[in-house]
């Protein structure tokens, strides 16, 4: 039987070497099938099942070179450069266009909207004197809006600025009304990136500051000065919800000496943990600490402690003593925990008056937990 099967290799090999010998025409197969039964000496006696097995191999091989050999002819007649075959990547493969979101330095969530596929890649353009700039992405999860800028200079020019630097004002209208945002803490943050061509503008609504909640879905124009141009360049950006929220509502209150303090609102999306706190003077004086204030840290039931992207608040009215309304954004958490803790503290300060702030050996502030005020919160999926 091995002796057999080499023969029949054998007998293949041959085969081979004559279908690329033999010119391509529309009855191939019989072409060559003649031509190889006139060259072979086989005997009368072999077995039928193997004449049929030989035939469909020859059908295979014969097909396929018929088909390379027409591709070839076809593409030179396209094309009048000389033809190169080779392996066409996948989709997956293929190398993905840089994402502005993924420069960001310290933002996770960002990075997950780039990821994830939850951002709407842009690439809106406009020049102005030769520098252009470009909106590339835009992500909006309910929270806050993030968008990506780019800037492409001058042929031979490079700028020792960076795009951040650059910029000298930003203003954002919604459908046509303008955002009034009094100062640069109130709802417009910039993004530490690591692309000097590059930067993350973000915006927040102002629902717990006096103003009105986002659509969700809505159109937003950019303006933007760019230092040394005197036109603005003026972007439409098309922003949708991208929906898939937790948003609980605990209003769960504690007390420590003269503070009151309150968690209003919690949201969990996939790129953002927002949390808005509510502080309150029981005696309309100072707080535990009025230098400092009380801040927080957030921890997920394993542990976890997240890290905070940005913040603002304002006081509910114009009173000094009024509440003091918080809304802080942090990262996202990896996985969706059965539980969050938020744990107030305050800084710590050299004892003597107008002391300096404590440092630890790594030069962080050292900070105090107050337990008193720590709340922890169960998350239901469901909400």
């Amino acid at each position: 039987m091995n002796t057999r099967l080499k023969q029949e290799d054998k007998e293949v090999d041959q085969l081979e070497k004559i279908i690329r010998e033999t010119p391509v025409e529309v009855d191939l197969v019989n072409r060559t099938m003649r031509k190889y039964e006139s060259s072979r000496d086989t005997k009368p006696s072999e077995k039928s099942r193997m004449r049929q097995k030989l035939h469909h191999r020859i059908m295979i091989i014969t097909t396929s070179a018929a088909m390379i050999f027409s591709l070839l002819i076809i593409a030179n007649l396209i094309s009048p450069t000389p033809v190169t075959i080779k392996t066409t990547a996948t989709k997956k493969d293929e190398p993905k266009s840089s994402s502005v979101f993924k420069s960001s330095e310290r933002d996770i969530g960002l990075h997950a909207a780039d990821e994830k596929g939850l951002s709407t890649k842009l690439n809106t353009s406009i020049t102005h004197e030769g520098f252009t700039l470009s909106v590339t992405e835009v992500v909006y999860d309910g929270t806050r809006v993030a968008i990506g800028l780019k800037r492409h200079q001058k042929e031979g020019e490079n700028s020792k600025e960076s795009l951040s630097e650059q910029i000298s004002k930003v203003e954002f209208s919604l459908n046509g009304e303008p955002l009034n945002y009094p100062n640069i803490i109130s709802g417009v943050f910039m993004q530490p990136i690591k692309d000097k061509d590059a930067e993350v503008i973000e915006i927040t609504d102002r629902k717990n500051h006096g103003g009105k909640p986002f659509p969700k879905q809505f159109n937003l124009t950019l303006s933007t000065t760019i230092a040394g141009i005197s036109e603005p360049f003026i972007i439409d950006i098309p922003v949708r919800d991208i929906g898939n929220h937790i948003n609980l509502q605990p209003k769960i209150s504690r007390k420590y000496k003269n503070n009151h303090f309150t968690i209003e609102q919690v949201i969990l999306t996939p790129i953002t943990t927002s949390i808005t706190i509510r502080k309150a003077l029981l005696d309309k004086s100072t707080s535990v600490d009025s230098r400092g204030g009380i801040n927080i840290d957030v921890f997920d039931d394993q542990g976890n402690k997240l890290k905070l992207i940005h913040g603002n608040g304002s006081r509910e009215t114009n009173e000094g003593t009024s509440d003091l309304i918080e809304d802080l954004r942090l990262h996202p958490f990896e996985t969706l925990p059965k539980s969050i803790t938020i744990k107030p503290y305050t800084y710590l300060y050299d004892a003597y008056q107008n002391g300096a702030l404590q440092l630890d050996e790594n030069g962080d502030r050292i900070i105090q937990y107050i337990p008193e005020l720590e709340i922890t919160i169960p998350i239901n999926s469901k909400e």
